[in-house]
């Protein structure tokens, strides 16, 4: 066996020099070396100058239009739906999800908004077939207040009848008014939807609507959250999942919302593309420590695992095999 060339026995102990570096003891203080580095570097590059908007939109596009309908997505929709279905292993109550004071919070904002509620109802009676449900429930309710009020004038000797005979004239003179304006129905279920719309309108406004939503939450904050397995079966949190997974296969990649991520990337460069990377990682609050932490935590693991199957030593050695086999080293050791 030819005995091995300068060039290669070079090779050899940059690939061995390499390998320890990455799996010796001193492997963390060279990841927080490393961290430090480009941290340091961060602070003096913008963000604009090392990523550009264009890019980042193409990545997008690319993940929206991939991942969504893609097997592993269908395969961790799946898995999601499982978990979610078994629940947590220990019980817990709706205040140890969500706060009072948010809760408090959140109904003052959503009833704060009776205009947009208001425009978006009266948008609803557009629809003759919503403006005729409509009437019909508001026909419901009224005939429910009849016959309770028939119930209780029954137990009064003599205004029973009264109110029997009442109810039955009233119901002529509609059914004639009816007769007469027939054409007109569309517009009576439009008013009918017009008039229940006003009542949801001033409910939402009225003051006591607010404390009635806190004293539901407060009557269930200490009470445990169901679980999806009391709800229904496993079957239904599949299949629900799955509707939910067809909704964003066929939303992701429509021009409203890829318009929509375009809009946001411009408006994230707009805020952060002339400044140093370090100032998004410290509006985030992540701190120098934090990012060592993380990465000691993951580099040395992944580094370890690679080496004991052998991958690490083969990938450093054919990284560093074109530069020793070169002719400029070649002819560097040749003279």
């Amino acid at each position: 066996m030819p005995e091995p060339s300068l060039a290669e026995r070079l090779l050899d102990a940059q690939v061995a020099w390499l390998v320890e570096q990455l799996t010796g003891p001193a492997l963390p203080d060279l990841i927080a070396q490393d961290v430090d580095e480009l941290l340091a570097s961060g602070s003096r590059i913008p963000l604009a100058a090392l990523v550009g908007p264009a890019e980042v939109k193409s990545l997008i596009h690319l993940l929206l239009d991939k991942v969504p309908p893609s097997s592993g997505a269908t395969t961790l929709v799946a898995a999601a739906a499982d978990v979610a279905y078994d629940g947590p292993g220990e019980s817990y109550t709706l205040a140890d999800v969500i706060d009072r004071e948010n809760v408090e919070s959140l109904v003052a904002e959503v009833l704060g908004m009776t205009d947009l509620a208001e425009r978006f109802l009266d948008q609803l009676t557009e629809s003759p077939l919503v403006a005729t449900m409509a009437s019909r429930f508001v026909g419901r309710i009224v005939g429910d207040m009849v016959q309770a009020n028939q119930a209780m004038a029954d137990k009064i000797p003599g205004l029973g009848s009264l109110v029997s005979f009442g109810t039955s004239a009233a119901g002529k003179v509609v059914g004639a008014a009816g007769d007469v304006l027939g054409d007109t129905a569309g517009k009576g279920a439009t008013f009918a939807m017009r008039r229940l719309n006003k009542v949801v309108v001033e409910t939402l406004r009225d003051p006591t609507t607010r404390d009635a939503a806190l004293e539901v939450f407060d009557l269930y904050a200490d009470k445990p959250v169901v679980r999806l397995d009391q709800l229904g079966d496993r079957e239904d949190a599949q299949r629900v999942a799955g509707l939910l997974h067809d909704i964003v296969i066929a939303g992701a990649p429509t021009d409203p919302v890829l318009a929509l991520v375009d809009a946001l990337v411009d408006g994230f460069f707009a805020t952060y593309g002339e400044d140093p990377v370090t100032t998004l990682l410290d509006d985030l609050a992540i701190t120098r420590n934090d990012v060592v932490a993380q990465a000691t935590a993951i580099v040395p693991g992944l580094l370890a695992t690679a080496h004991e199957a052998g991958e690490l030593d083969r990938l450093v050695r054919a990284r560093l095999e074109p530069f020793f086999s070169s002719p400029a080293v070649a002819a560097i050791l040749g003279s």
